[in-house]
């Protein structure tokens, strides 16, 4: 292949991936927590010889817009929202992860954990645990979690929600259940809020990421079509130059 298809080629490859990333931000556009996705490209200058010059897309990596969803309020005592930067920490199977997504409940054994039953963790990387007769949940803007329990009056202290953040936020990677996995140590945020009884949810715009998704496809197409009149092109020259030399 040439380098007009060569160079047409990069692109196309770069387009299947633009669309793969607008596709994953669409199915995650009620994902409570969920940050947008985009991959960014450059281009590559190649000079095979002194009077040629290819331009080919270079990936750049993916980059993840860590933009404030909107609140929704819910009113499950358990529900938090993170205003601001800021993750929570959450213990798995696989080591310790962060989320924003703060959707929570209880497990049988009174722990504060995730929909997939990951354990919260707070101070001292440690799993909050709730009395078996607390009655009523209080958790404060600075993540501390009270409770009323038996017949008290008075609210007792039994944990901390902790907020942590990232130097470089675009380095966590997704492993899925809306949990990222970190290289870097996680550094503790203290200006981020906590609101109870409320969900951050996603910061996709379904419009505009299925106005993303149409341009990309019609780009594509263009593309394609674009390689089909060059294969053409080379059909008939490699005819043309057999005619001359038979």
């Amino acid at each position: 292949m040439q380098g007009a298809g060569l160079v047409l080629t990069s692109y196309q490859d770069s387009l299947v991936h633009a669309m793969d990333i607008t596709a994953n931000n669409i199915a995650n556009v009620n994902t409570t927590g969920y940050k947008r996705e985009s991959v960014t490209f450059d281009t590559y200058i190649s000079r095979p010889e002194p009077t040629q010059t290819f331009q080919f897309a270079v990936e750049n990596g993916t980059y993840r817009d860590t933009a404030q969803g909107p609140t929704l309020m819910t009113g499950n005592p358990l529900d938090v929202a993170i205003q601001g930067q800021g993750y929570l920490a959450v213990e798995t199977q696989a080591g310790i992860r962060y989320t924003r997504a703060g959707a929570m409940q209880l497990n049988s054994e009174g722990e504060i954990v995730t929909g997939a039953g990951d354990k919260v963790l707070g101070d001292g990387q440690q799993p909050i645990t709730l009395p078996s007769d607390a009655q009523q949940i209080l958790i404060g803007s600075d993540g501390t979690i009270s409770v009323q329990s038996g017949t008290s009056s008075s609210a007792t202290q039994v944990g901390k929600l902790v907020l942590v953040k990232f130097a470089n936020e675009n380095s966590l990677s997704p492993v899925g259940n809306n949990l990222y996995a970190s290289g870097e140590a996680p550094i503790p945020e203290a200006d981020g809020v906590i609101v109870q009884g409320a969900i951050e949810q996603s910061n996709v715009q379904s419009v505009s990421e299925m106005t993303r998704m149409i341009d990309v496809s019609r780009t594509y197409q263009q593309v394609v079509h674009l390689l089909e009149l060059e294969n053409e092109r080379q059909s008939r020259a490699i005819q043309r130059l057999g005619k001359a030399t038979a």
